[in-house]
């Protein structure tokens, strides 16, 4: 079998190489291919391959049109299975699509508002009981999330994004960095215009991870760091199966293969999804560990246990991927023509 690889930008390269590695452990043939370059279409073509390993890096809008655009093209007008598949990775890094997703399907999420009308959201945030969050599109890490604890700031905000007297002179809501970690430089490529997401404040109480891959679960507490749960820090413990079954349950009847979903517990003791990924990493091999002792959790007649184990999650988590593609490859699963 051969399995195409997916290259993009340099920044993202070390995961590229992550999918190949995990392709050589699992016996496939690996072939990287360039999906910025101009002629894509004619590497996929000559490539022959089996299938495509996607991994993507959305925190530019424009980016992220491109990579929907070309994966729909694999997808649909070159035939040929893609890994997570489309509509996974068509909600990828998009807040506003997690939203639309949370509400149609009866998730529990803080409430969620995306705005496309300047005097919508003026109103709104009239009345709003403050603070309440804003969000931009993409972001991981807790990055593309402020806290705004006034009117007089989102009101500001408001004229950046929707401009002060004519959309077409919208300067875009702008985050910034820190330049050698001290000068702070705009991130004006990142500009966010003519829309507005904004959610309400949850008083969170703690933050867990949890993922799925295939047919292996495994999740980890993340401890609250600047308002957010740590993306370096990590508790371990057995997840809440109430979590367990809800993400099997969103997976099942969505078809999603890859899936990490980072959930709030509120001070009022309820849970609150606020983001899911198709793409995540998974940086230490011990994603779930009980007793301290690392390991897999898996669902067998009706019910999850804990599978000891310590490489389960080795190369990021990619020989998880690359197997459950793999089965589904060889099992005909993308021949059903209801699977995106």
């Amino acid at each position: 079998m051969k399995l195409g690889i997916l290259k993009s930008y340099p920044e993202i390269d070390h995961l590229v190489e992550s999918y190949r590695q995990a392709c050589i452990v699992c016996n496939v043939e690996p072939v990287v291919l360039d999906l910025f370059a101009d002629d894509w279409i004619e590497q996929i073509k000559q490539a022959h391959v089996d299938g495509v390993l996607v991994r993507e890096k959305a925190n530019i809008s424009e980016y992220k049109e491109m990579y929907n655009e070309r994966l729909w093209v694999i997808k649909h007008y070159l035939k040929i299975p893609i890994y997570p598949s489309w509509h996974e990775l068509f909600l990828y890094e998009n807040k506003r699509m997690y939203a639309y997703f949370f509400e149609t399907h009866g998730v529990s999420t803080p409430k969620t508002h995306v705005f496309y009308s300047k005097k919508e959201a003026a109103a709104y945030c009239d009345k709003a009981s403050y603070p309440i969050v804003f969000k931009t599109r993409g972001g991981a890490a807790g990055s593309g999330v402020s806290i705004v604890n006034g009117k007089s700031k989102a009101k500001r905000i408001i004229q950046s994004v929707f401009g002060r007297f004519d959309p077409r002179l919208a300067l875009g809501y702008v985050h910034f960095t820190k330049l050698g970690g001290f000068i702070p430089v705009p991130k004006l490529g990142m500009s966010q215009r003519h829309y507005l997401i904004i959610q309400e404040y949850v008083d969170i109480e703690t933050e867990w991870r949890i993922i799925k891959i295939g047919d292996t679960y495994a999740g980890y507490k993340r401890p609250m760091e600047n308002g957010h749960g740590s993306s370096v820090l990590m508790e371990y413990g057995f997840p809440p199966k109430s979590l367990l079954h809800l993400i099997k349950e969103i997976a099942d009847a969505n078809r999603f293969d890859s899936l990490s979903m980072d959930v709030l517990l509120g001070k009022d003791g309820k849970y609150y999804v606020t983001e899911m990924q198709s793409l995540f990493g998974c940086v230490s091999l011990h994603q779930c560990e009980v007793d301290g002792t690392g390991g897999k959790i898996e669902y067998r007649d009706g019910d999850f246990v804990f599978v000891e184990g310590e490489d389960f999650f080795k190369w990021n988590g990619n020989v998880l991927r690359v197997k459950d593609f793999i089965n589904k490859i060889n099992s005909h699963y993308y021949d059903n023509k209801d699977i995106e």
